[in-house]
């Protein structure tokens, strides 16, 4: 009994040993690891080259370092968020469980930018818990998720950015609308396009440009329905997208656009015309509104031929 007691008590006390210096092996290197986030985020010019020595070792660290570094991205000090999201995006999928967590962090700061990071690391075994953070975060996390799914690529997303198009809050709104664009998925053009009346001129912008990349036919076909009965200033977004879908089934709406009396309508369909380029019957068109009586109409009619003339230069 006595000797197995000894047995017992040699082998506990062996893992206690080994322990302890498994935990100060990991206090030694966590140490070296806050020496090296300091010297890559000191800003110093005279420790430049120990820096870049310092943020090659950081980014090499693995996933000891991603809990210490996911802390700093909630810091004040803007250079330190830097240096942390810096390394945590090389670190890549070794940084990714840990950035998942963080995003119920009660640190707002830490949560918006771990759904950053997720997008930029481009591992789509993050779009589930972005999806949840884009329907159910706060207002912050819920944009920089909308943002993070459209640069992950997957269309699976395309619903709950079609959802986030609703949202109360315009940041979201637009970032819905910037992925929805990048995404390239049919199914948004209609969700798009009610966005054109939108109370935030960033977001009718947003909407605008991203109609622009997706289905161009469809797209084309939609806008020239809506310009009658659209009202300001989703009219003018309506005439500005006829030029950027570049389809010259267009050109017969734009021209006669030209006469309107809106001084305004008639300036956005010199923007628009500006995309056709290499037509001379356009060229033709914007010189003639060169001589309006607006000089809003002017002006947009100058920066078109600029545009053509750069263009065929």
């Amino acid at each position: 009994m006595k000797h197995i007691n000894s047995t017992i008590f040699r082998t506990f006390l062996v893992a206690v040993m080994l322990l302890s210096l498994s935990v100060g092996s990991y206090a030694a290197s966590m140490k070296k690891i806050k020496h090296w986030f300091l010297l890559a985020s000191a800003g110093d010019v005279r420790l430049y080259a120990k820096g870049a020595k310092a943020r090659k070792k950081l980014a090499k660290s693995g996933k000891k370092a991603v809990p210490f570094l996911i802390t700093q991205l909630g810091r004040k000090n803007i250079r330190k968020v830097l240096e942390a999201e810096r390394a945590l995006r090389k670190m890549g999928d070794d940084a990714m469980p840990y950035l998942i967590m963080a995003l119920a962090d009660t640190n707002k700061g830490i949560a918006s930018l771990s759904t950053r990071i997720l997008g930029s690391v481009g591992n789509k075994d993050a779009i589930p818990p972005l999806m949840v953070a884009a329907r159910y975060g706060y207002p912050g996390l819920r944009g920089s998720a909308c943002y993070a799914l459209g640069r992950l690529g997957d269309t699976v997303a395309v619903p709950i950015l079609i959802d986030a198009l609703t949202d109360t809050i315009a940041s979201v709104r637009r970032l819905a609308a910037l992925s929805l664009g990048r995404l390239g998925d049919k199914r948004a053009v209609e969700p798009l396009f009610a966005l054109l009346s939108d109370s935030s001129y960033a977001v009718r912008y947003t909407a605008q440009n991203a109609i622009a990349k997706i289905d161009t036919r469809k797209a084309l076909d939609i806008a020239l329905e809506k310009l009658d009965s659209a009202n300001i200033p989703e009219k003018y977004h309506l005439i500005v997208l006829l030029g950027a879908i570049k389809n010259e089934d267009a050109l017969p709406t734009l021209e006669k656009l030209l006469q309107d009396s809106d001084p305004h309508i008639r300036g956005f369909a010199c923007e628009a015309l500006g995309h056709f380029r290499g037509n001379w019957r356009v060229a033709n068109m914007l010189k003639h509104s060169l001589w309006d009586n607006s000089p809003f109409v002017q002006m947009k009619a100058e920066n078109a031929l600029g545009k053509i003339k750069k263009a065929a230069a």
